[in-house]
């Protein structure tokens, strides 16, 4: 069933993480084709970027027409490496500093094994209905990959070979995969979905949150502490792993699409029209930051070695400063 209250046909609903669940049932999404090479660009890093990982001394970032940007020096420059797709990327994760995969549109996995630089496919070209949403790594043989409409995929074999699975009933679109602390993964989607495994991937079993909406991630804390984010500024705390849940005050009724928890401690999340929410109690509290000069929608962030925040989104690649 598609969330009702995805359907806005605005820009970043369109084409950010949820591309799909945001369209209404019957809307054709134009798409490049998936067996193109995708086009040098010298300002890909400006372009639709949706997701970005730090290796540890590259950030990497993927976006529309099979776009994969680079960087060595913190975000502050970019430079693209060849894929052999033209499809929207939508998540990247790497294992390490040197083994990488990327996924989206047309069922699409890319592989790499030299930190970014030159990238393979692994999927077989079969699939152009699938849209992949997010792709996670616990270490260099065992992975996910999932998406719309239940899409649930794993690999043993670091992705030669990938079969499909059923963690759930519901064919609700699976927006994020998050792995905690401790090695649980989280995996939220449409409709309040929230699923956990404790054993890699294994098994799953169903949270309930008090939310019936799109959730666009679960952000893990340490000692049990748990985070939920998704449409319409809905954030939810949990300090007892899901067994029950708090809703965090937010007035600013935008959807956020990702977070991270800083070095030095604060939790940011991050979302629509250049919103950000920062909370310096472990996600009790959030207040709302809008960076000067930035009203853009961001679809992903990471931490940079210097404490800088680098977002993706609707402006590319930008690099932010939390304010102290």
């Amino acid at each position: 069933m598609i969330d009702p209250a995805g359907r806005a046909a605005d820009f970043f609903t369109a084409l950010c993480r949820l591309c799909l669940c945001a369209l209404p049932l019957g809307f054709a999404v134009p798409r490049a084709s998936a067996a193109d090479n995708s086009e040098p660009a010298p300002l890909a890093a400006n372009a639709l970027l949706l997701d970005v990982v730090n290796t540890g001394s590259k950030i990497v970032a993927v976006g529309d027409h099979g776009v994969v940007v680079v960087s060595t020096d913190q975000g502050k420059t970019w430079r693209q490496s060849p894929t052999p797709t033209r499809v929207l990327l939508t998540a990247v994760c790497f294992v390490g500093e040197q083994n990488g995969w990327a996924v989206g549109h047309d069922g699409v996995i890319l592989a790499t094994s030299d930190g970014g630089q030159t990238w393979i496919r692994q999927d077989d070209g079969q699939n152009p209905d699938t849209v992949l949403l997010d792709v996670r790594f616990l270490d260099e043989k065992v992975g996910f990959a999932v998406g719309a409409y239940g899409r649930f995929l794993s690999t043993s074999d670091g992705g030669r070979i990938w079969t499909a699975g059923k963690p759930s009933s519901d064919e609700v679109h699976f927006n994020r995969l998050s792995l905690g602390p401790t090695g649980d993964l989280y995996l939220a989607g449409e409709s309040g979905t929230l699923l956990v495994s404790t054993n890699r991937g294994k098994d799953w079993r169903k949270v309930e949150v008090p939310y019936d909406g799109s959730l666009f991630g679960a952000f893990p804390l340490t000692e049990g502490a748990l985070l939920v984010y998704g449409l319409r500024g809905h954030i939810f705390r949990s300090d007892d792993q899901g067994a029950s849940w708090a809703p965090v005050a937010n007035e600013v009724k935008v959807l956020i699409s990702s977070g991270l928890r800083l070095k030095r401690g604060p939790v940011v999340l991050a979302g629509q029209a250049g919103n950000f929410f920062v909370s310096r109690d472990a996600g009790q509290n959030f207040s709302n930051w809008k960076p000067a000069d930035f009203s853009t929608s961001v679809a992903a962030v990471v931490e940079a070695a210097d404490g800088a925040i680098v977002t993706v989104g609707e402006a590319g690649a930008v690099r932010v400063n939390l304010p102290p």
